[in-house]
């Protein structure tokens, strides 16, 4: 398989120290607080969201939500209570909460690229995302705090990365939505019990885990980021080195095994055959055929 060439992976932002005793928000005494930008809030995120963390003492946040409009920061008390600022109409206050600490990562506001909000609300605009807009920042799920832009009510969602770009709708068919794919779950491993992908669970691969008994699963669904988790047990099949994957015979043996382009395919690479190296199966709509890593059809070898 080339050297990726897509994107990197989404990657969890890492947990932020627990608040200290010494961190006191500015007083409510003193709020609302003034603070004036000269023009729309997206233009100004960055500096609008800084300030709202600076009132906060920069307490870790659990939350941040930004419209065209307003955007309000959940930040972590030292006594593990949720506090919440919003900037609205040039004016900073403090707000009711509606968050509970449930031991969620917390996050630094700063790590994200508040600065491109606005270009970011216009992807999710051409992305199909339909009504009042909401960037969010907010743990999404097992510690993973990421980026998106969703909407009031929700109509689609869009996933960003650290750097701001959009995480790519892909396909399953196409030599540049595979590559992308398989880069992103497989990325410099060379030992894999299965790799696979289709438009249900999208692409995945298991792989062993540095702890005995555990396997590794990583998974990239349409337009979600990658996501990794791990089980504890063992798959009964015998590791490949998923570099060999090359995604252009992929692309070749999936248009070799379909009867019509429309048809859904589903591929499985793995050792289950027997063989002393790993097959590609490819199931499209019922039909299987085997194929080698080289694209050579193998189907009467596997099923005489």
């Amino acid at each position: 398989m080339p050297p990726p060439v897509a994107s990197e992976p989404v990657t969890p932002s890492p947990a932020q120290p627990s608040p200290t005793m010494t961190a006191t928000p500015v007083p409510d005494a003193e709020l609302p607080l003034s603070f004036p930008v000269p023009g729309p809030l997206l233009e100004h995120a960055d500096v609008v969201v800084a300030e709202l963390h600076r009132v906060a003492a920069g307490l870790p946040a659990l939350k941040l939500d930004l419209t065209t409009t307003q955007t309000t920061l959940e930040v972590l008390l030292p006594n593990a209570q949720v506090v919440s600022y919003r900037w609205f109409e040039d004016e900073i206050a403090r707000v009711e909460s509606d968050i509970q600490y449930l031991e969620q990562t917390t996050f630094d506001p700063a790590d994200f690229p508040l600065g491109s909000a606005a270009r970011m609300f216009d992807v999710a605009d051409l992305r199909g995302v339909r009504g009042e807009l909401v960037l969010q920042v907010v743990e999404y799920r097992e510690g993973q705090v990421l980026m998106t832009i969703t909407s009031r009510p929700e109509s689609t969602t869009v996933f960003f990365r650290p750097d701001g770009t959009a995480v790519a709708e892909l396909g399953y068919t196409s030599v540049a939505d595979l590559t992308a794919g398989l880069d992103e779950v497989i990325g410099a491993s060379t030992e894999a019990y299965a790799v696979g992908f289709n438009a249900t669970r999208g692409y995945w691969v298991d792989l062993p885990g540095q702890e005995p008994g555990v396997t590794v699963n990583r998974s990239r669904l349409a337009g979600l980021p990658m996501f990794e988790t791990r089980r504890g047990e063992t798959p009964a099949l015998e590791t490949f080195d998923p570099q060999l994957i090359e995604p252009a015979i992929l692309a070749m043996v999936i248009a070799d095994a379909q009867v019509d382009p429309s048809e859904a395919c589903d591929v499985v690479i793995d050792r289950s055959t027997g063989r002393s190296d790993a097959v590609v199966r490819v199931d499209c709509e019922g039909e299987a055929r085997y194929f080698d890593l080289l694209g050579r059809d193998m189907t009467g070898l596997v099923n005489p």
